[in-house]
């Protein structure tokens, strides 16, 4: 430990003053100088404590690095713990919001869907008294006129076209209820989807060696690896260097924490979480409005997989449920 003395010693001494000076000129007050003592006992008594303290805080750090280390790592996981608390709250408050949104969306597709079934029922009872109204006045009395034969058969053509439009008429209601279904079942996707991204880019903040899975699974698609080479975020870059990995690497600026793409002979292989929820999304929309998965076979033709009404997602990849890297290629 290293020790100082900076402050001044101070003789205490006996000082007469017969009458006060003024000094008119700084000439005067410099000649004064030599005669004058200015006493800053208090401030060089802080100066010497701080110096103390200082040596014995550098001595305690040299002598007890390991406590130094457990520190940091506590707070690492407290900030760790932070951010995924964090997450989870943004995660159950998007939850919330979702499931308060899809009520409202039902509840007004419900109202929607008995005011257009009712309009739909007057319709046809008008119609249907249009029918009678008609065949009293008019189809009636021709009948009389030109034969009670001749009267049926236009009473039964002109019933046949009422029965049409109302029907046509209910077939449009119906689907106006469907279309309005239709449209909670996307929006309620399309949240799902958010939530989902949400989450993994927090988990990606919290443990970002992950990505190292998703691009050891990326190396594992291309067939021919001549000329071969891998982008990743600036943020991954420094992760990276501490793992071996099969191909050769490059810091992309574009992307984010979390995202990679594999460039090859073959095209390129996308593996960020945008592209890859992106496929997710669109497969699932065709479910829900085909009950068919569309897909870009190798020759560029499309390529359709019927998986029945509710049939699971893995059943309905080409790849039977491999990884979910999309393919894009140039």
């Amino acid at each position: 430990m290293k020790s100082s003395i900076n402050s001044r010693i101070v003789k205490s001494h006996n000082v007469e003053v017969s009458t006060p000076r003024m000094v008119e000129s700084l000439v005067g007050f410099q000649q004064l100088t030599a005669c004058l003592a200015v006493l800053r006992v208090e401030e060089d008594r802080r100066n010497y404590e701080s110096s103390l303290l200082s040596d014995e805080g550098e001595a305690a750090e040299k002598e007890n690095p390991e406590e130094r280390t457990e520190e940091y790592f506590e707070e690492a996981r407290g900030q760790a713990a932070r951010i995924i608390a964090e997450a989870e709250a943004d995660a159950q408050k998007i939850l919330t919001q979702a499931e308060v949104s899809a009520q409202e969306i039902l509840t007004k597709a419900e109202v929607g869907s008995q005011e257009i079934l009712a309009q739909a029922q007057s319709e046809i009872d008008r119609l249907r008294q249009e029918v009678m109204d008609n065949a009293q006045s008019e189809i009636y009395p021709a009948a009389k006129a030109e034969g009670y034969l001749e009267g049926k058969q236009a009473g039964e053509a002109e019933g046949i076209r009422l029965t049409e439009n109302a029907n046509r008429l209910f077939q449009l209601a119906q689907r106006a209820v469907q279309e309005e279904y239709s449209k909670v079942d996307k929006e309620l996707l399309h949240l799902a989807i958010k939530i989902a991204e949400r989450i993994v880019r927090s988990t990606l903040a919290v443990e970002p060696q992950l990505v190292v899975g998703i691009i050891q699974a990326l190396t594992l698609l291309p067939i021919e690896r001549q000329g071969w080479r891998l982008h990743v975020a600036p943020d991954d870059a420094q992760w990276l260097e501490e793992n071996q990995l099969p191909c050769p690497w490059v810091i992309n600026e574009s992307l984010i924490a979390g995202d990679c793409f594999l460039e090859c002979q073959e095209g390129v292989f996308d593996g960020r979480l945008e592209a890859q929820l992106d496929k997710l999304e669109h497969t699932l929309r065709e479910e829900l409005e085909h009950g068919v998965v569309e897909s870009l076979n190798p020759d560029g033709e499309t390529d359709r997989t019927d998986f029945g009404p509710r049939k699971g997602l893995k059943d309905c990849r080409p790849d039977g449920g491999g990884s979910w890297s999309s393919r894009q290629c140039g």
